[in-house]
């Protein structure tokens, strides 16, 4: 399944005019019942918080599979950010979306260790494979 996106207007009253044929390929006419979705990140009130909607012929329980990203989509983060984070430039990246922000981070949870903390455990004999093992939540393996 891919998104495909078109342009509409909204005419004075309120209702939304589609270019011809979109209600067509929907096997929609004039008088059917269509159902809107939307996201919204308001714990109460129904906000559509992205001012995006998806139009539906039954509703979005009716969506099953899994939508493709658009084949050209790729995240450019610029350097100066990456920089300024202290990734370096060749790091796999974790992102994450968490409510109203996104989280780019090392992939590696050794790497967003400070420096002082990492001279620290280097000065103690910590390896940075048990430091990793205790960042990701695990316990090392006893020998």
């Amino acid at each position: 399944m891919k998104i495909i996106e078109t342009k509409g207007q909204i005419a004075d009253n309120g209702s939304i005019i589609l270019p011809p044929g979109v209600l067509d390929t929907m096997c929609v006419t004039a008088g059917d019942t269509v159902h809107l979705a939307y996201l919204s990140h308001h714990p109460v009130k129904q906000i559509n918080s992205y001012g995006e909607f998806f139009l539906t012929k039954d509703g979005i329980d009716h969506v099953n599979e899994p939508v493709e990203a658009p084949e050209s989509a790729e995240l450019s983060v610029p350097h100066a950010l990456l920089e300024a984070a202290g990734i370096p430039l060749d790091d796999d990246l974790d992102i994450r979306c968490e409510d109203g922000a996104i989280i780019i981070e090392s992939a590696d949870p050794v790497k967003q260790l400070p420096p002082q903390l990492m001279e620290l455990f280097d000065s103690i004999g910590v390896s940075h494979d048990t430091i990793r093992c205790v960042l990701e939540g695990g316990a090392e393996d006893e020998e």
